[in-house]
This record gives C-alpha cells, structure tokens and sequence, in this order.
C-alpha cells in the first residue's frame, strides 16, 4: 500500500486538477462561503484604500515632517528674538515635540548669517534647560500596533477572521457535529467489537456470493422487483447489546416502516452471554402491529419449552445457512435470509448457541392487490435449493 507525505498532500490542494475534481464532486456549493470570504477581503481593500482611503484632519506641530518642523523653529526664532520672551518660546518648541533634535540640525546645517544667531539664542535656551524635547507629545507619533499604517490592514483581517473563520470552520468540520450531544440511548455494539462485526460481515457476504445457492426466492418475490431497501446485520459472540433498527424509506425519502434484529433469547450463565434465539422484526407505519419472526438454534428448536417461550415474541424458525424468515404487514413484505452463521462450543449442548450470525434483511413495498405472503412464498423456513 502506498503512503504520500504530508508535503505531498498539502501541495495536491494547488494541484491544477484539484478544483475541476472538487467541482464535479459537488463541492463548490460547500465552498461558497469560503469564496464570499475572500471576495469580501477583496472589496473592503479597495473601498479602503482606493475609494475612501484615510484622510488626516487637525494635525499639531508634533505630526509634522521634519522639514516643516524647520520653518516652525524659524518662526519662533525670530519671534523670540523680537520679545525676548523665554517662557513663550519654551512653550511653542514643546509642541514640536523633539524640538532639540530639530534645532540641534538646524545650528549645524544653517547657513543664513541673520537667522543663525537667532537659532543660537533658542539653542542657549535648550543649554539652561527651559527647552527640552516633549515624550506626550513624541507618544503621539511613536508607532504603535494600532496607529500604525497597518492599522487598516489589520482591522480588515481582524473583522473577516472574526466573521469569515466560523463559516470556514463550519463548512469543513459543521458546528453541528463538534457541539452535538453524546447519544443517551444505548449502543448497539458492545465497545471493541465494531470491527469484529464488520470483519464477520464482510465474510458472510462474500461466503454468500460463493457457498450459498444462488437460486432466486419463489417466484412472487421476483415479481415484486427490486426491494426499497436492503440491510446487513450480523451478530457477533460477545456483542451483548447487538439490538439493530433499520428505516424502510422510498428512494423519494418517504419513510414507510423500521426493521431489524435483536437478540432474543440467552441460555447458560456467565460473559459473554450465550444466544439461542435471534428475532427479526418489522415495523409498518400504517400497521399497529410489529411482527416478529424467532431464528432459533438447533436446541432450542428442538427443545419444547424453550420454543413455547418464545412463541410469545413470534413465530419459530430454525436457523440454517440460507434459512428465510418472511415477515409481512399492512403495506410491508420484509424477507430475512441467513446468509452466514455459526455454533459455538462449550459446555453447554451442541448447536445451542450462537458464535456468529449475519441476517440480509430486504423490504418490500406490497402492490395493489398483490397475493399474501403465505400465498406467495408458502410456508416459512431455509431456502429452497432445488
């Protein structure tokens, strides 16, 4: 058996056949929300940055480029030089913010002999401390997470990952399915032995297609077509719960009934418990009644007060490979046919429990006027192989 790598499934996703497969899966439809995602992405960049990009309003001194920040300095300058007023001019450079370092560039680069000694005098200010540089005012211009140019980038990602990732997540995994409740009803397989069940049916299909006659049921099962639906259920030794149901439903959806199998009767004591006797069971939608039809072992057959019993649950029927059970009502023709099956030994008597056994379970609509069951098919019991 072949392994692919992780890479190698990551890198098939931008395959070029992948959505072409995708679509004629069906997909698309499930995708669709991921798409709208994007496509938002797409316009709220736009709208944004081209449409209505941010635009700045009531800028201060401190928001200005440094160049700017020049002429500012220029101008308290020779203001200060014409009043002689420290405190003033202290006051107007702190809202430059980082007015030394201005200034400091400017003393150094000034080359215009009549405003140089004016920059000198605010320079000798700066030297008995009345001028300093502004940290409120620098905060104000010191980037930061939210006022920096990726600002809007980051409030358009953080809104479409906020309303987009639940739908993504919810079209991979649903939200229906990682929320829904644990059952409360109890399993129909004991823990461990799903596979074991799964292992004993795959078998008894194929021991089916092989060993098992292959000639039809009688005529009027034939007659009736393909059946609406059909069902596996195979018990397993050790499955104490096996108890299955299964829902009858026209290819259109239209539930008509349930069926399945359970067990019915046990013998002996101790785990795991040993089966005598398994029911199969049909449940018409139009009918108040549930018929149920008893496999039973060839002891327990054959075993007069065990068969008197069960005889409340249903009619007796021994179990043999390829053994039907039919079961009809109101509306519903249901055939179980044991297509594998199995003793166990021990202590108890020979062929008085079961090890395995798997039931094909198949349901028919009645027709109009279609002959009943003991009409059709005759008395119940194993297959015809002749």
């Amino acid at each position: 058996m072949s392994t692919r790598s992780t890479w190698e499934s990551i890198r098939s996703l931008f395959s070029p056949q992948t959505i072409p497969m995708l679509i004629s899966q069906g997909v698309h439809k499930r995708l669709l929300p991921v798409g709208t995602m994007v496509l938002g992405l797409i316009l709220g960049f736009i709208w944004a940055y081209l449409i209505s990009p941010m635009v700045n309003t009531s800028a201060e001194w401190v928001h200005l480029g440094d160049s700017w920040k020049e002429e500012v300095i220029k101008g308290v300058a020779w203001q200060y030089a014409a009043s002689q007023d420290a405190q003033n001019a202290a006051n107007q450079m702190s809202y430059i913010g980082n007015s030394v370092d201005v200034l400091n560039h400017m003393l150094e680069t000034e080359t215009d002999p009549n405003l140089q000694p004016k920059l000198q005098a605010l320079g000798d200010l700066v030297t008995s401390g009345l001028i300093a540089n502004n940290p409120r005012e620098i905060e104000k211009i010191t980037p930061t997470l939210f006022n920096s140019n990726f600002t809007p980038i980051l409030c358009v990602i953080g809104l479409a990952l906020l309303v987009g990732l639940p739908v993504v997540i919810n079209t991979i995994i649903p939200f229906s399915l990682i929320f829904a409740p644990r059952s409360k009803e109890r399993s129909t397989v004991i823990e461990g032995k799903d596979k074991e069940r799964r292992d004993a049916q795959k078998a008894a299909i194929e021991k089916a297609k092989t060993e098992l006659p292959t000639t039809p049921p009688p005529a009027a099962v034939a007659d009736r077509g393909t059946p609406v639906s059909k069902f596996m259920s195979t018990y397993v030794m050790g499955d104490d719960l096996y108890d299955d149901s299964f829902s009858i439903e026209l290819p259109s959806g239209e539930f008509l009934g349930e069926t399945g199998g359970g067990i019915s009767k046990t013998i002996g004591v101790g785990d795991p418990k040993k089966v005598t006797a398994i029911e199969v069971w049909v449940f018409d939608k139009n009918d108040i009644r549930t018929v149920t039809k008893v496999f039973m072992s060839e002891h327990a057959f054959n075993d007069a007060a065990l068969k008197a019993e069960l005889a409340t649950k249903g009619e007796a029927v021994l179990a043999t490979p390829g053994g039907i059970a039919l079961l009809e009502t109101q509306t519903l023709i249901v055939q179980a046919r044991i297509i594998d099956m199995a003793y166990g030994s021990g202590a108890l008597p020979t062929n008085s429990f079961f090890e395995r056994m798997s039931v094909e379970i198949s349901g028919w609509q009645k027709k109009a006027g279609g002959p009943a069951v003991s009409d059709a098919f005759g008395q119940t019991g194993p297959m015809r192989t002749s």
